[in-house]
């Protein structure tokens, strides 16, 4: 009797963890993991373009999980605003709304100066070797003509700063704002001509702005901070602008949104 009730407690169990685990043996958690981070460099990097249609089935046959992972997979990246559920249609890739950009603007301008008021209160001094360290690696690729890197460790730097602010509710929002931020760097990067002055009139400019933050964030100079946040933010609208300008005749000028 004993060894009977070993037995059926074992098969209960396998069957327990075979249900946690993707077609392939991968525990689920993994498995989702797996399937999130994949989809969300190829959303964020345009690999997987804006609008295209996200067939779970295919996916299933990429990563060889069942499905229950690539849901949940896509229901985080739904979180992040990167994915769009239709109902009866599926999921697809996050557009690229022009409409949406001076929202942006305004929530990019109002989330940095916020966490990095925080940061200033609560960082430690590996969290600015870390943005120090980010910073360089930015310069160097840069330099390097890396665009895809230097967009890297742009995002890193402004998420590390998201988490020295120590407040996850405020991170978490800055991370979705730069999500977007992110793949409209992309976006210009693969459309726009490389001028030679780039490098010097906006890449330097960028990291001059990240070392005076890191600065500002040492000495705890949280008006300070606010006002180099505005001068990033209105770098970043007015080269978006620009470009939007030259391709779509979109008409709001960098000033009108900073002088509201």
């Amino acid at each position: 009797m004993a060894r009977a009730t070993v037995s059926k407690h074992n098969e209960e169990t396998g069957h327990s963890e075979a249900k946690q685990r993707g077609k392939r043996g991968r525990p689920r958690g993994i498995a989702t993991q797996t399937v999130y981070e994949a989809l969300r460099e190829e959303i964020l990097t345009l690999i997987a373009r804006p609008g295209q249609y996200l067939d779970e089935y295919q996916l299933e046959e990429r990563f060889g999980v069942s499905r229950t992972p690539i849901r949940e997979a896509l229901i985080r990246l739904q979180s992040d605003r990167l994915v769009r559920f239709s109902a009866n249609r599926g999921h697809f890739v996050e557009v690229i709304n022009i409409d949406e950009i001076p929202a942006l603007f305004e929530a990019l301008d109002l989330y940095q100066a916020a966490v990095l008021r925080l940061a200033a209160d609560r960082y430690s001094l590996e969290n600015l070797k870390g943005l120090d360290d980010i910073n360089e690696n930015y310069l160097l690729a840069a330099s390097d003509g890396d665009f895809r890197t230097m967009t890297e460790m742009n995002y890193q730097f402004h998420m590390l700063i998201g988490k020295i602010s120590g407040n996850t509710f405020l991170a978490e929002s800055y991370k979705t704002i730069l999500n977007y931020s992110i793949r409209l760097t992309f976006l210009m990067f693969e459309k726009a001509s490389r001028h030679p002055n780039d490098y010097e009139n906006y890449y330097t400019r960028v990291y001059n702005e990240h070392k005076e933050m890191i600065e500002l964030i040492r000495t705890g100079q949280k008006d300070m901070l606010e006002e180099q946040s505005k001068l990033h933010t209105q770098l970043f609208c007015s080269r978006v602008i620009s470009f939007i300008q030259q391709r779509e005749g979109f008409r709001t000028a960098p000033q009108d949104f900073f002088s509201q």
